[in-house]
């Protein structure tokens, strides 16, 4: 699952007790008297959405931004007419590009994209911006996390777990580590920070401004338990040991050293070796005098930012940070020229933007406000101006924002509803900004650093085939809590031709984690709205602790996993069923991992509430999930029995009624096998109904051989049980204006008390 660094939202305007219906359906539900077409089969849930054999493109393929390689050009990916995809430098100023090379997501690129290195059948290759390749290693194992010095002069790797270093003028490898081992890591995640807190595909290695040093982390896996993987291939099979962590077991050591390019002698910041604890998230000041290392207890509720003297390793502690549940890392701090440090918290119960420097006080807040700070997206230093998304207005919309740091209010730079990702140049001058809307697919523009356009890039609604497509009604509305304290954030997608008098299933969609709202103003998956078509509602619903409310509502959920997901989730599908025009003994909830788990304890703890359940990949006893994620949320085993006990699918499990689908990869290193194999015990020991599908070889997501039968199995579940078995005919004809519905009117005086 990981840690839950997005899906944070804000409350304060979301709670508007009514339907919030979009009057701006131009694209979507453009005006029309003749009929419309359905999505088939393969627009939905294939790739002939961008036009196949037998169907039309309904959306046009827009290319995928990447980083900035100067502060005039940027990377862009984009898909050829036989499906490849390749990489495109393009300059911001008028657009134009020249191809870099196919798109691989081992490459990294050099500044002007003058060249880029690829790993290539276990080997690094450099590849000149004429195509002109030189390989740079040629040994049996894997080079792993491949990273250029500043000056692009160098490149650092991992192989075997010890680092590299490679000098391009001279060709010459440099071993700067020699004891990497099955249980020793040099420069290269130990499994339970690269999934919970650097993140998947990250890597362990910094390297200092003036590319002379590297600051890297060491992990000693010797005292976490190993948890056994069986891959069935071959005659005999084969085990694959991790060394997995679970609650209350052993965590890795961390170390964090600094080696000399020169020399290859490592000076090794001051902490304990073999303590308790996490250290994470290394950065190194401008001047290249100071690493700034964050420390965290066992516990979570305390993180500490110390600042390491680079020569000697020596650490001080700076600023410290607790709270009563959990506290989230500083996983976006960044060092500016003068020594001060910019960072996001959210101590004052709303996700905000701050500033460290020596002095009194040393902290500063830069924002605040009953709305949340989502990330720092670009820091213009030279310019003083800092550009970070957040959701100022509405919580299910996400914008750019840019902040003078000398002080003062935030200017929206992203001014139209919707979700906007946004790319911004080095210097602050432009930005790439790509969003949507929850009726609009993906726009892609060119904007000046004040949100002014300079051109647009691509609009998805372009291709030809969308105008002729019924897409249903997109709606975004609350729901109030049962115990009137919340207004739950909501959206559905209602059949294009709906009608009040008419009753159709309903299916959710769910994740349902601490802080990882789903409930947003963006482009839905065609999924539902080839349901809608159909005669489906689908419908998402946001809890009280998914972030739109704050810290307040998301620490409800500490020590609780379980126990509010089912309350409000609850409220919704009585909510549904107190709607006429809902089959109330047709209504089904889905989703995976985190998701996963709440579809499964939707279909025994809430058992009766929903009738029809997908569950992939899912927890069903936080005991069996690993340490950092579950103790953030539920501390450890032996302090919170009761909630671990509560939170376990297995305890509701006599409560089971319904239909219920459970599907996992085989050799799933997040989420175990294990954690549905017991679910799947208790249910055939007590002759109960229900389906598996376990995917050989397949990890937390399923490969992608194996997708096509997912998606088609996951879809003929649905007509089974919520349309008896057969896919209904679709002729359908648009309405000129269509109806809202209930509740049919807004509480002015409501929405301007929630309103900022």
């Amino acid at each position: 699952m990981g840690s839950t660094t997005l899906g944070r939202a804000r409350s304060g305007a979301v709670g508007v007790a009514c339907l919030l219906v979009f009057a701006s359906l131009a694209r979507a539900q453009r005006p029309a008297t003749s009929p419309r077409t359905a999505l088939a089969y393969e627009q939905a849930f294939g790739t002939a959405a961008y036009g196949g054999r037998d169907q039309p493109a309904v959306l046009a393929d827009v290319p995928t931004i990447g980083e900035w390689v100067d502060a005039g050009h940027y990377l862009e990916t984009r898909r050829d007419a036989d499906g490849r995809r390749r990489v495109f430098v393009t300059a911001a100023a008028d657009g134009s590009s020249r191809l870099v090379g196919p798109a691989d997501t081992s490459a990294v690129t050099a500044p002007g994209a003058a060249f880029r290195v690829v790993l290539r059948d276990h080997d690094l290759l450099r590849i000149a911006a004429d195509g002109t390749e030189r390989r740079l290693t040629a040994t049996p194992a894997d080079e792993e996390h491949a990273r250029l010095s500043p000056d692009a002069s160098r490149l650092a790797y991992v192989r075997d777990n010890d680092l590299f270093v490679l000098d391009f003028t001279t060709g010459l490898e440099r071993q700067l580590t020699a004891d990497g081992s099955e249980t020793i890591l040099n420069g290269t995640p130990s499994w339970i920070y690269l999934e919970e807190i650097l993140g998947r595909g990250s890597n362990a290695f910094w390297w200092s401004p003036d590319g002379s040093r590297i600051a890297f982390m060491r992990f000693d896996d010797a005292p976490v338990p190993v948890f056994p993987i069986y891959h069935a291939d071959g005659q005999h099979g084969t085990l694959e040991r991790t060394r997995y962590p679970k609650p209350g077991d052993p965590n890795p050591y961390v170390r964090i050293g600094i080696v000399s390019i020169a020399d290859g002698k490592t000076t090794w910041m001051d902490f304990e070796e073999k303590a308790d604890h996490y250290l994470s998230f290394p950065k190194w000041s401008v001047d290249g005098r100071t690493l700034f290392v964050q420390w965290m207890n066992r516990g979570q509720d305390t993180l500490k930012l110390f600042a390491c003297d680079a020569a000697t390793g020596q650490a001080t502690a700076i600023h410290q940070e607790t709270q009563r549940s959990w506290v989230d890392w500083y996983d976006d701090l960044t060092p500016l020229a003068d020594g001060s440090l910019l960072f996001v918290s959210d101590v004052d119960g709303w996700r905000h933007l701050y500033r460290y420097r020596t002095g009194t006080p040393a902290v500063t807040q830069l924002t605040r406000g009953a709305w949340r700070v989502h990330q720092i997206v670009e820091v213009a230093d030279a310019a003083g101006v800092v550009y970070f998304s957040g959701r100022p207005t509405k919580s299910w919309d996400t914008q750019l924002l840019r902040l003078k740091l000398a002080g003062g209010e935030p200017e929206i730079v992203t001014r139209d509803p919707g979700v906007h990702k946004t790319s911004v140049s080095p210097d602050g001058a432009f930005v790439v900004d790509t969003w949507t809307t929850l009726t609009t697919p993906a726009r892609i523009v060119l904007r000046r650093g004040d949100g002014s356009l300079v051109r647009a890039i691509a609009d998805a609604a372009s291709a030809p085939g969308f105008s002729t497509v019924a897409w249903g009604k997109a709606e975004l509305f609350t729901i109030p809590s049962s115990d009137g304290k919340f207004q739950l954030p909501a959206y559905w997608i209602l059949p294009a031709d709906f009608s009040p008098k008419k009753t159709y299933p309903v299916i959710m969609t769910v994740y349902g984690g601490p802080d990882a709202g789903a409930v947003q103003n963006g482009w839905p998956a065609l999924a539902a709205h080839y349901w809608a078509q159909r005669g489906v509602i689908t419908i998402s619903v946001d809890h009280r602790g998914s972030g739109h409310f704050g810290k307040a509502g998301i620490a409800l959920m500490h020590r609780n996993l379980g126990k509010w997901e089912m309350t409000d989730l609850s409220t919704a599908a009585a909510w549904l069923r107190s709607k006429p025009f809902v089959r109330g003994d047709r209504i089904g909830i889905t989703g995976a991992s985190y998701g996963g788990y709440t579809t499964a304890m939707a279909m025994t703890n809430a058992a009766g509430q929903f009738n029809f359940g997908i569950a992939g990949s899912s927890v069903t006893d936080w005991q069996l999930y690993d340490s950092v994620y579950t103790e953030r949320y539920m501390d450890l085993p032996s302090e919170n029995p009761e909630g671990y006990k509560a939170g376990a699918v297995l305890t509701w499990a006599e409560r089971y009624r319904g239909g219920l689908r459970l599907t996992h990869g085989t050799i799933d290193d997040n989420v175990h096998l294990q954690q549905t194999v017991q679910l799947v015990d208790w249910l055939t020991t007590h002759d109960k109904r229900f389906e598996l599908m376990v995917y050989p070889d397949s990890r937390h997501g399923i490969q992608p051989s194996q997708r096509a039968h997912y998606a088609r199995e996951s879809h003929d579940f649905w007509v089974r049980n919520l349309l008896g078995g057969t896919l209904p005919d679709v002729v359908i004809e648009t309405r000129m204006e269509p109806k809202k519905l209930e509740p049919k009117q807004v509480d002015k005086q409501k929405e301007k008390e929630r309103t900022p």
